[in-house]
């Protein structure tokens, strides 16, 4: 967020340092992420969309007035955005929350899972099976990214409506 100097009216220099570092590095985040999904390099794509998503999440509980601590579980944080943001923590199937949700336990299986031993790891196809889940977490996950931009943009609309 810019600060502005009331005297001066002019932006702290500091803060559009700040700010210049965070659009530059979120450029980089999002070029990566592309170039990721383009090469089918699917571990890097997930975990730079959830490393967005996460701080979306956290952005919009800033914009509520709520701090929160960088290395809250994304569990944590999607319970509390949705509580801030709808004004309930209770699961509908379908909502936004309940997708970012069922995306990061894909996104554990995924990241975790890896080697782990499934119900396919016995069958001639175990590494396509694992691959199209892989192709399909970091599909939805490129989605969920915008659509968690998004939300950050309606909160603070929100928030300048209330002034």
């Amino acid at each position: 967020m810019t600060t502005l100097n009331a005297a001066s009216g002019s932006i702290d220099p500091e803060a559009k340092e700040k700010q210049i570092g965070r659009y530059l590095r979120y450029k980089l985040a999002f070029e990566r992420l592309d170039e990721a999904l383009s090469q089918g390099w699917l571990l890097e794509a997930i975990s730079l969309e959830e490393s967005i998503i996460t701080d979306r999440l956290i952005t919009v509980l800033d914009v509520h007035g709520i701090e929160v601590s960088p290395t809250q579980s994304l569990s944590n944080l999607i319970a509390q955005a949705k509580r801030h943001t709808v004004g309930s923590g209770e699961r509908v199937v379908g909502d936004l929350f309940d997708e970012i949700d069922q995306w990061r336990d894909q996104r554990n299986e995924c990241v975790h899972g890896f080697c782990k031993l499934d119900d396919h790891a016995y069958t001639d196809n175990s590494a396509e099976i694992f691959a199209d889940k892989m192709w399909d977490t970091a599909a939805k996950g490129r989605e969920l990214v915008g659509l968690a931009k998004d939300l950050v943009r309606e909160a603070r609309k929100k928030k300048a409506e209330k002034g």
